[in-house]
């Protein structure tokens, strides 16, 4: 019979050597799912994968489709099991479209699509005609996602994203979110990544991250990534807890693309097949009392005056108004065809040309009068504000204290604006 100072030392010795072992063991255990209820939120977008089918109410099983021209190769394979998404790439993926993207290789799915959706390559043409599909775009949410990215290795990379829906026009200048983007090569890190493609109201260059992600192997387990998308600002979350924050947001409708990728910018495939990532689910909720607008004040570059209209003369002026007061503070209401109408805090009127009398005018006009419609380009970190009606700028060339529109060149300061956030 061992002694009990024996019995002890055995027991001590066998704790030491398995703790780091069951240490491990804890580590390794996927991150258990959020219930659907979120505080302070409503549901508003829920995908369980439940059943053995896609619900092609909320998704379509193709990649950007207008753009390729054999159609049947931008289609996903997965399945869908147990409650779970696998989507994957085999040896005999094609490529999607060879003749703009090479030989990059797409399994993805989409909550929306529409011809001229996501023009990533200028010189691209809109390939054929695709039906219209909106099973699902929003603007601002809590986004949550529940996955097990790829453990191939090699190049390519699995990715949750957005783009967004408010210009409809071959310009397709529409905001994209990289909520997920993150490569095979490096299995610790989450890549996030964000940029304007020319949306006036968001990011004139990427901004992005790619760091090892706190705790955990998420090519090995199941782990929660999430955005809090606001008016102001778009703020990650790694297992619930606060990660990354881009003080900037996207002002318009967006839609999501699930999907795994090799031979894009993150690099070349191996010869591990199939590469497949998992999705447990993805939910979006609303804040409970909704999301307050963003007010802005809109300044003059050649002045470094601001737009108002305190003294109410049916015409928009600029001048050195407290940046308290509502008459200098505005806010965008996006209509069809990517135009943005701006309408003033204190009166709840709009900008707009009706008079057609060289000046800027304000009052209440119909949503679907071009005169107050407007686009807005940038100009070396400045906006043009161009009407759609007139084709003309808006501009302070002759001083006048009011708001004038015409034909002025693109590099005078009388017709480059900034938008300065007004405090609500």
């Amino acid at each position: 019979m061992m002694s009990k100072s024996r019995a002890l030392l055995s027991f001590v010795l066998m704790l030491v050597l398995t703790l780091p072992m069951a240490l491990q063991s804890v580590a390794a255990a996927d991150f258990p799912a959020n219930p659907p209820a979120k505080s302070g939120y409503t549901l508003d977008f829920q995908e369980e994968f439940d059943g053995s089918a896609l619900d092609t109410s909320k998704w379509l099983d193709y990649y950007l489709p207008h753009w390729t021209s054999t159609r049947e190769n931008a289609k996903a394979r997965y399945t869908i099991a147990d409650g779970v998404l696998t989507e994957r790439l085999e040896a005999d993926t094609p490529a999607w479209n060879a003749q703009y993207d090479g030989t990059v290789k797409i399994s993805s799915i989409q909550t929306y699509e529409k011809d001229w959706w996501h023009k990533f390559n200028g010189s691209m043409p809109n390939d054929h005609h695709e039906p219209d599909f909106n099973g699902y775009s929003t603007k601002y949410g809590y986004f949550e996602i529940r996955a097990k990215q790829s453990n191939v290795g090699g190049g390519g990379h699995q990715a949750w994203w957005m783009v967004g829906t408010g210009d409809t026009s071959s310009n397709s200048a529409n905001s994209e979110i990289d909520i997920v983007e993150t490569f095979f090569s490096k299995p610790q890190t989450w890549r996030i990544a964000a940029y304007g493609w020319g949306d006036p109201n968001f990011l004139s260059s990427w901004v992005g991250f790619e760091d090892p992600v706190p705790s955990g192997t998420p090519s090995e387990e199941y782990h929660i990534y999430a955005m809090d998308w606001t008016p102001t600002s778009l703020k990650f979350y790694y297992d619930n807890q606060l990660y990354k924050t881009i003080n900037a947001a996207p002002q318009m409708n967006m839609g999501m693309i699930l999907g795994i990728y090799t031979d894009a910018g993150s690099g070349v495939h191996n010869n591990v097949w199939p590469k497949t990532w998992n999705v447990d689910y993805l939910r979006v909720w609303k804040k409970d009392g909704g999301y307050s607008v963003p007010f802005y004040r809109i300044k003059n570059r050649q002045t470094g005056q601001y737009m108002h209209i305190q003294n109410k003369t049916g015409k928009v002026e600029y001048g050195n108004v407290p940046a308290s007061y509502w008459s200098s503070q505005w806010t965008k209401e996006s209509v069809s065809g990517g135009y943005i109408r701006y309408k003033n805090r204190w009166t709840g009127e709009y900008m707009h040309t009706e008079n057609l009398n060289g000046n800027v005018q304000y009052s209440n006009v119909a949503a679907t009068a071009w005169r107050s419609q407007w686009t807005e380009e940038n100009v070396s970190g400045y906006i043009r504000l161009k009407n759609r009606d007139t084709g003309l700028y808006m501009h302070t060339e002759q001083l006048t204290g009011f708001v004038q529109y015409g034909t002025v060149p693109s590099t005078y300061w009388t017709s480059q604006w900034t938008f300065e956030a007004a405090s609500n």
